[in-house]
């Protein structure tokens, strides 16, 4: 029988070193076959010319498509679901790279399970070493465990099913965030099947991470909490709390780390208050009282720590 093709959306801005690298590494994949849809997001310099010497003749078809004016991540994400061929589409972000079996590993899981999105473990490249970090099982219910935190990871380590990514589009209006607003819409569509294996690499000092960006980091926390409460609610006001308490202390903690601690002492107090159980509220609220004094003599503990 022949295998279902898969459509590896690769989304660029700005980043042709990377570019190159996020692209070989969907031509070696193990799995066949593949088509190639790179989405520039009107990049200064073209990703059609960054890949003009790329030798894609492997994969079963590939093509750049590449926006008029910039539009942001997500409607990149989305131009590349519209342009999908295949039965199944996974995103790549041109700042990470996939490992050879990513694709393979995925599409068995995806059709062994009878579900409709696949994820998989990373390794996190930092600048003096490498991370292995597996995503834990959810056991239970996809959507509440999604709510409080995103335990599947980036847009890079998901595999979908193109019919179901072409009912739940990416929401354009998240400039951050947006991956956990995805999958959180994705697990009230379908299934979810976990490949416990790092099968990503991601680039952990690449320039121009969204996590650098507080104003991005807090616009999505604002949006997240605003779509989702109502969900919340529905498993009850105390897990409407739980809810609100993580949303808060991901962005405190983002706060925290850009060195805005007043607004992160505002977001961790909310946290310790809406859900007091979580010890590292409370942690991270500590190390946020005193600005950078205590946050350095945080780093320093957690570092003797580790």
């Amino acid at each position: 029988m022949t295998e279902p093709l898969v459509t590896a959306v690769v989304t660029t801005y700005d980043r042709p070193d990377n570019l190159r690298e996020a692209v070989e590494s969907v031509r070696e994949q193990t799995y066949d076959p593949v088509e190639l849809v790179v989405v520039d997001d009107h990049s200064p310099t073209p990703a059609r010319d960054v890949l003009a010497d790329v030798d894609l003749g492997s994969l079963a078809a590939h093509r750049v498509v590449r926006h008029e004016r910039n539009r942001g991540a997500n409607a990149a994400r989305n131009t590349g679901i519209d342009a999908a061929r295949g039965e199944y589409v996974a995103f790549l972000d041109d700042d990470d790279y996939w490992l050879p079996k990513k694709l393979a590993r995925q599409v068995h899981a995806i059709e062994a399970g009878d579900c409709g999105v696949a994820y998989c473990g990373i390794r996190r490249v930092l600048p003096d070493a490498e991370r292995i970090e597996i995503p834990d099982a959810v056991d239970d219910d996809m959507t509440k465990a999604l709510l409080c935190a995103n335990v599947v990871g980036s847009m890079s380590v998901a595999l979908v099913e193109t019919a179901v990514a072409e009912r739940v589009p990416l929401d354009e209006r998240f400039p951050c965030w947006a991956d956990l607003e995805w999958f959180v819409n994705l697990s009230r569509e379908t299934d979810f099947t976990r490949v416990p294996e790092p099968l990503v690499a991601y680039n952990c000092d690449s320039p121009g991470r969204l996590t650098e960006d507080f104003e991005k980091t807090e616009r999505g926390y604002e949006l997240f909490v605003a779509e989702f409460e109502p969900l919340a609610a529905r498993y009850g006001d105390r897990f409407r709390r739980k809810f609100r308490a993580w949303a808060a202390f991901r962005a405190g903690k983002s706060a925290v780390h850009a060195g805005r601690y007043d607004r992160a002492r505002e977001l961790l107090s909310g946290a310790v208050r809406d859900y007091p159980y979580e010890p590292q509220f409370a942690t991270y609220l500590l190390a946020a009282l005193g600005g950078e004094r205590t946050h350095e003599l945080g780093r320093r503990v957690r570092a003797l720590g580790s």
